[in-house]
């Protein structure tokens, strides 16, 4: 895998690179670490050389809704909610969502120039990063499964799992539903996922709620800014994490901090068949495509154009490509030399990645702390390291040559 650590010191060279500090980690179906390597400095502050590693802390943001999605389809197979159950009887909140006329589901208010023109008419402060839940209260900007747009679903779905406040008693008709109800609202989402999620993974730094673990979570990798590509030190200068700390609400769609090294017990249980977390029919479920036809069909364009990169949408007129599963996004072709069809894949916004190739038996990620989102110096590393990756086992055991399985 050396030339896994070269691409990875190419690009964090200070001189010259593009980042100030990388880990990727790729593992396969039994657990075992296939490719663990890091490069670059934690910190910004000349004077402090740490570097980061595998226990360096990181905002995950959209790698959050991975575990949401676990957290809910752990309750599904408990049979305390269904798939099929309507959510606006269990979250209270949903009950009065309004639909824009001509809109173009739910999404985050900062990605649409009509949301945001709508919170102006009204005085609305509240926002996607504030960090409550406010700021997913507006309306839909189209009927659900008629398009698709990156929004608040899973957000929503964390509420589902988590609402401290109880909803109105139900009439009569709903009594059946009476008791699930009390069952998915006992505890925060972050006291659910400690007990059901991240302490049977052994995974002791993962948390809505860094401000309360100082002393006890590892050090960060700071956050950086990007401000041109191939200068080194030049091209990125030191940023902040733009969600609202602390956070008023556990936020199941964008809120986790985490580690590498934790997250991919979370990779790991997943590509391993579900233990200790689900069963392998909840895994089956969890990564079966789910969109409409229309909703397919609209999706590659919002996707944008980096993470079309990542999962080789040539064109934003090219539906065939993707669609989408309860976990992430789904890629429905091989891509040649890289993951597999049927791979599931989503990021987080300060450039991180995730993707699972149940196919060939691998799961990998790549950590970075870098604004703005959809950096193309980040899409290029991943999609190196990916090559590097899969070339490797290939010409080591000839795994995708023959069309095995790991």
């Amino acid at each position: 895998m050396e030339e896994l650590d070269q691409i990875l010191e190419r690009f964090t060279d200070p001189s010259t690179g593009s980042l100030h500090g990388a880990v990727f980690i790729a593992i396969d179906r039994s657990g075992k670490t296939i490719y663990n390597g890091s490069a670059g400095k934690a910190t910004f502050d000349t004077q402090n050389t740490s570097v980061v590693n595998q226990h360096s802390l990181c905002w995950i943001a959209s790698m959050t809704k991975l575990a949401t999605a676990v957290a809910v389809m752990q309750l599904v197979e408990r049979g305390t909610v269904s798939l099929d159950d309507d959510a606006r009887e269990i979250v209270p909140e949903l009950r009065d969502i309004e639909v824009f006329i001509d809109g173009h589901g739910f999404v985050y208010d900062r990605s649409s120039p009509l949301l945001q023109k709508w919170s102006e008419s009204r005085g609305r402060t509240a926002h996607t990063f504030s960090g409550s839940l406010e700021g997913y209260s507006h309306p839909l900007i189209f009927q659900p499964g008629s398009s698709w747009a990156y929004g608040s679903g899973i957000d929503w779905s964390g509420r589902l799992v988590s609402n401290p406040n109880l909803p109105p008693p139900p009439p009569p008709d709903l009594a059946s539903k009476q008791k699930k109800i009390e069952i998915v609202t006992k505890s925060t989402l972050e006291e659910y996922m400690q007990k059901n999620i991240w302490s049977k993974l052994g995974a002791n730094s993962t948390t809505f709620c860094p401000e309360l673990h100082r002393d006890t979570l590892p050090p960060a990798l700071e956050m950086g800014y990007r401000l041109s590509i191939g200068q080194g030190e030049k091209s990125i200068k030191k940023g902040s994490i733009i969600l609202g700390q602390p956070a008023k609400d556990n936020l199941g769609g964008i809120g986790l901090f985490s580690t590498p090294a934790d997250y991919m017990k979370l990779l790991s249980a997943l590509v391993g068949g579900g233990f200790p977390l689900l069963s392998q029919d909840s895994i089956d479920m969890l990564f079966q495509p789910q969109l409409s036809e229309a909703s397919r069909i609209a999706m590659p364009k919002p996707l944008g154009s980096q993470m079309r990169r990542v999962i080789g949408i040539e064109s934003p007129d090219d539906y065939t490509q993707a669609d989408h599963c309860l976990a992430g996004t789904m890629t429905l072709k091989d891509i040649p030399g890289r993951r597999r069809a049927g791979t599931v894949n989503w990021s987080g916004l300060p450039n991180l990645h995730w993707w699972i190739d149940r196919q060939t038996g691998i799961a990998a990620a790549l950590f970075t702390q870098l604004m703005p989102p959809g950096d193309a110096a980040v899409t290029g590393l991943l999609i190196e390291l990916e090559k590097a990756l899969y070339g490797a086992l290939s010409r080591s055991a000839g795994h995708y040559s023959s069309g095995s399985k790991l």
